[in-house]
């Protein structure tokens, strides 16, 4: 039988990161695995509102079918952020039992909250990847609003779904907080494997005579660059000969923006640092390929798409703990996992004064082919999908009970 599967997420703006990222890649290897994966979504653009994307009818978006309505832009930024969707609703109602299963991506934004509130209402089975908003450092910020969420009805979506997903074990865990009796289950998210000759690799890296460290990642004070940026300068006070440079590339709010330009300038920095904007495609991957080190310092990752690419790119990643994937990282040895404090940040990045050893090198491609590959990752997927329905069948349209074979209750 072939499976139907909606995917729901708010946004697939680049501008919002990895989690819009994913999903398209989600959806797309699972259609090319013989699963009828489409995206519903809205036209949100981080502040703005994504022009190219046609509202109302199916489009192709990376190989994907995708249906886009729009995101109402009220000027108060919170109303903007629950990225309001009427139309999206009325669709769901009228469409949603046309599939088997709906799988969500985000909590606390409106198209994700009523998809999984109509789904209960048509009895249509529904699994959430919450893309770390139950980890505790996300459940602090705003904390008010997500409370209040939570009582009125987040608890009974997240109570009501045949499965949660989570990315990592460090996100199941920290979810555990809420005490849900829910089935879950732990599957990565992938990443693209590029070619890449391993004498080009020797080239572009040997070339430069200073120590290149990629940031790329969304700009958003989560990614703690500020922190990274007081480590970069305490070690241009102990080492101030050493040649190294700073490529940021990301976009976020233009205030937030100023901010960290006007620091690195406070901290002497404007000449080490690289302020790229956003970037993609082959530029992309042109610079996760000939950085030295990719670094985020993260108080809190999911997952931690950004670092997965570089491990693809054969590129060892700089860590702090609250990126999900930096335990995996430190087990294969791919790169360097360093607690999120000025001292000891400032001393990782001494140490990596040097180019990176040709195994930790060879350890990163290596886990990213085993690990993060997306083939394989969703071939994994639709087993659960297919788990998901048998289960649901059986409980006649109910959710499963708390004894599903689904891995870890929370």
């Amino acid at each position: 039988m072939l499976l139907r599967i909606l995917h729901l997420i708010p946004s697939i703006s680049p501008l919002r990161g990895g989690p819009s990222q994913a999903v398209l890649a989600m959806a797309a290897e699972l259609r090319r695995q013989g699963v009828d994966a489409r995206i519903l979504t809205t036209n949100d653009d981080g502040p703005g509102l994504l022009a190219d994307l046609p509202l109302g009818e199916w489009h192709e978006r990376q190989g994907v079918p995708v249906l886009a309505f729009p995101r109402w832009s009220p000027p108060l930024g919170p109303l903007r952020e629950f990225a309001v969707a009427p139309g999206l609703t009325r669709w769901l109602r009228a469409h949603l039992r046309e599939f088997d299963l709906l799988h969500v991506h985000a909590l606390f934004s409106y198209p994700s909250t009523s998809g999984m509130a109509v789904a209960r209402a048509l009895k249509v089975p529904y699994l959430l990847r919450s893309i770390g908003q139950l980890n505790r450092w996300s459940l602090k910020q705003s904390p008010g609003r997500k409370r209040l969420l939570l009582r009125l009805i987040e608890r009974r979506n997240l109570e009501g779904a045949a499965a949660l997903h989570f990315t990592s074990d460090a996100e199941q865990q920290e979810a555990a907080d809420l005490g849900l009796a829910t089935p879950s289950f732990v599957l990565p998210l992938g990443v693209e494997l590029p070619e890449l000759p391993e004498l080009l690799l020797a080239r572009e890296r040997g070339a430069s005579d200073r120590i290149v460290f990629l940031f790329l990642s969304r700009l958003h004070p989560k990614k703690q660059l500020p922190l990274l940026l007081e480590a970069l300068a305490a070690l241009q006070l102990q080492r101030p000969e050493a040649p190294w440079t700073l490529q940021i590339a990301g976009e976020g709010e233009p205030a937030y923006l100023a901010e960290l330009r006007a620091l690195a300038q406070r901290l002497g920095l404007a000449e080490r640092c690289q302020w790229l904007g956003f970037v993609a495609g082959a530029r992309k991957l042109e610079l996760l390929q000939r950085a030295d080190w990719f670094v985020l310092p993260s108080a809190s990752e999911n997952f931690g798409i950004a670092a997965a690419e570089a491990l693809a790119a054969g590129t060892p990643v700089i860590l702090c703990p609250g990126v999900a994937i930096a335990a995996a990282v430190e087990r294969a040895g791919a790169g360097v996992v360093v607690e999120a404090d000025l001292e000891a940040l400032a001393g990782a990045l001494k140490r990596a004064l040097e180019q990176p050893p040709a195994a930790m090198t060879e350890a990163a491609r290596l886990l990213a082919t085993n690990i993060y590959c997306w083939g394989s990752i969703v071939a994994q997927l639709e087993q659960y999908y297919q788990e998901i329905l048998k289960d649901f069948s059986g409980a006649g349209g109910r959710r499963p009970s708390a004894r599903s074979p689904l891995r870890t209750e929370i």
